[in-house]
């Protein structure tokens, strides 16, 4: 399943979505059950965007329904207004209209093999009281200039805050936002990292972010997501058991993958590279 994301949030978050795709199967001795999945992370303030496609059974003797995966029809109801999502590429359906807001509650439903699909979520409100302390942190340069004695000192961990009096589940992803990023360092002949890290899903109210955290130097995006227990429940599975989908979420009825509300707040951390004295 791939992902499509539009807003600025939805594009830091797609190196944590990406590990949670993966082909689906049906338990091994057990006969295949045609159920879609589902994909969908719902932030305020974006269009609609639900990705719908089929499992890929480790079988080759399965039997598909006749449903055109690409032209199914898919209501998504909001706040109790219920609208047909528009179809696109690849099994994308598209719902235009303002975008959503905090404490909206959502319900997809379309029919698929003759059965009823049904999900449902809701979007969560945005963390409170997001605080950092510190917004600069200094690091070394670690590559072939960096002689015997000429490393700089290295900053403290930068810990970041927010209110969470629920134990609610919240999670850090950090991005680079230069335009060529600046290695720390010297990565021979490795192929590159990304330009985001994260943290696992956390029901603490704090995040510690370290110097050895980071890959490249310049101005990072910090975004704190409050997130669902459904995609920190599937966070978890994907992490320690091979990356399945194949156990349905709570939410989905007739159906597999995540159907799952998002809220996020912003701060900024820059990384400046530290010389000796």
């Amino acid at each position: 399943m791939n992902i499509t994301f539009l807003s600025k949030p939805r594009i830091a978050l797609v190196s944590v979505l990406l590990v949670l795709t993966t082909a689906c199967s049906d338990d091994s001795g057990s006969a295949f059950t045609d159920f879609p999945v589902v994909e969908a992370y719902l932030l305020p303030g974006d269009s609609v965007a639900v990705k719908i496609s089929r499992q890929l059974p480790f079988s080759t003797d399965v039997v598909y329904s006749a449903d055109d995966i690409e032209n199914l029809s898919v209501s998504l109801t909001i706040q109790g207004s219920a609208m047909l999502l528009t179809p696109g590429d690849s099994g994308w359906y598209y719902g235009y209209r303002p975008g959503l807001s905090e404490g909206d509650s959502l319900r997809l439903s379309f029919t698929f093999d003759e059965r009823p699909v049904t999900a449902f979520t809701y979007i969560p409100s945005k963390p409170s009281n997001l605080a950092q302390t510190a917004s600069k942190m200094y690091v070394p340069r670690m590559d072939s200039t960096s002689g015997p004695g000429s490393m700089g000192s290295m900053s403290d961990p930068v810990s970041i805050t927010w209110d969470n009096e629920d134990a609610s589940y919240y999670m850090v992803v950090v991005e680079n936002i230069e335009e060529t990023p600046d290695p720390i360092r010297d990565f021979g002949d490795e192929e590159p990292p990304g330009n985001r890290f994260r943290k696992s899903p956390t029901t603490s109210a704090t995040e510690m972010i370290r110097p050895f955290d980071f890959e490249y130097f310049g101005r990072h995006r910090v975004i704190v997501f409050h997130v669902l227990p459904d995609y920190a429940t599937l966070y978890e599975q994907s992490t320690n058991s091979s990356l399945n989908l194949r156990n349905p979420s709570t939410s989905i009825t007739n159906g597999y993958g995540i159907f799952t509300g998002l809220n996020s707040d912003t701060l900024f951390i820059n990384v400046i590279e530290s010389t000796s004295k």
